[in-house]
């Protein structure tokens, strides 16, 4: 498409050094794991909606990896010459971005976790679409791929939403084991993002020093005020 490729193209070549140290960062926030570990640490406070969240996630991203292998559409370095990359050149399964995808999701959690007119859910969801539209400033989706993401994503997330509000977790929400295990399952994922773990881009590194930390340090807050009581 004419269209797709020309807004690629002005949005890829307008890129800087400020630039790249911005997206090389934000758009990290979309890969799967950071993604997971955001919705089990919301789930220590609102179980019922991280639960949602995090069954969306798991949900959206079978779709997008479905959808990657039917359309098997080549990305951006493959077709294109002059293409800026952060991170790994990728070439193939473009569409549909599986990181707009998991950003899909938290757009509309965050609309979810507070009212519209709160600027906290502003922020968040401003700061998740910025992280979508890195995986074009970082030459590795089309436009389409990633706005494709993003409504799979979101639409996902309304779905579970509406379907867990049939959940019969009321029982469950006043047991111990309510954030017992979503602690045990933040631990593990903290774990993994920390140790190993290759956050795409390359470039996002750095969250997986930052986001394990600040995850422990919360739960270790709520397992005092638990303990606590």
């Amino acid at each position: 498409m004419i269209v797709n490729d020309s807004l690629f193209r002005l949005i890829n070549d307008a890129h800087s050094p400020a630039g790249d140290a911005v997206f090389g960062i934000v758009s990290g926030l979309g890969d799967g794991l950071v993604v997971a570990l955001v919705c089990t640490l919301l789930m220590l406070f609102r179980l019922h909606l991280g639960g949602a969240a995090l069954a969306a996630f798991a949900v959206s991203g079978l779709i997008a990896q479905l959808l990657k292998r039917i359309f098997d559409l080549p990305r951006p370095p493959a077709v294109l010459t002059n293409v800026h990359v952060l991170g790994d050149t990728l070439t193939s399964h473009s569409f549909p971005s599986g990181h707009a995808t998991s950003c899909g999701v938290m757009v509309l959690l965050a609309f979810l976790i507070w009212k519209r007119n709160d600027w906290r859910a502003w922020v968040v969801s401003g700061l998740f679409l910025l992280a979508a539209y890195g995986r074009i400033y970082g030459g590795v989706h089309f436009p389409l791929d990633v706005m494709a993401g993003l409504i799979i994503g979101m639409a996902t997330m309304w779905a579970f939403w509406q379907w867990s509000k049939y959940w019969p977790v009321k029982g469950w929400e006043s047991s111990p084991w309510a954030w017992k295990l979503p602690g045990l399952a933040l631990v593990i994922e903290a774990d993994v993002l920390a140790i190993g773990y290759h956050i795409q881009p390359s470039t996002a590194q750095p969250l997986r020093l930052i986001l394990p930390i600040a995850a422990l340090l919360i739960l270790a807050k709520v397992w005092k005020e638990k303990i606590g009581q």
